[in-house]
């Protein structure tokens, strides 16, 4: 089963928008890296706080993609933008599960499957 890296992010004063994006912008790059998969979820109650998940397939992927240059990039450019240290945390998925009929728990309609975004999108243009 997938290795899930775990990165708590705080970001320090009035950078919070600008560590979002630069999260968002890191994504297709560590995808290309090899993540399985790359989830950043920022904090309903607290702004300044996110997390960042990254599925690789086994324990060896991760030294590779954290050692990458776009995420030493990200690390060495963006150190004013969040609280030290930037710790990461290894889990093991032991259960996961997604309810009947969703396609996309992402999606602003969970439920709506890829062709229908696309029908409803052109029926409103």
């Amino acid at each position: 089963m997938a290795i899930a890296i775990h990165l708590p992010y705080y970001a320090t004063s009035l950078r919070h928008d600008q560590l979002a994006e630069a999260l968002e912008a890191l994504t297709p790059e560590l995808l290309r890296l090899g993540a399985l998969e790359v989830r950043v979820d920022r904090s309903k109650d607290d702004a300044y706080r996110f997390r960042q998940v990254i599925h690789v397939a086994s324990k060896a992927d991760w030294p590779r993609i954290w050692n990458s240059e776009p995420f030493v990039a990200f690390r060495t450019t963006k150190i004013s933008w969040y609280q030290k240290p930037l710790a990461y945390e290894m889990y093991e998925t032991i259960s996961a599960g997604t309810a009947p009929g969703v396609v996309d728990v992402l999606a602003e309609d969970p439920y709506a499957s890829p062709a229908d975004a696309v029908v409803a999108g052109s029926a409103s243009a």
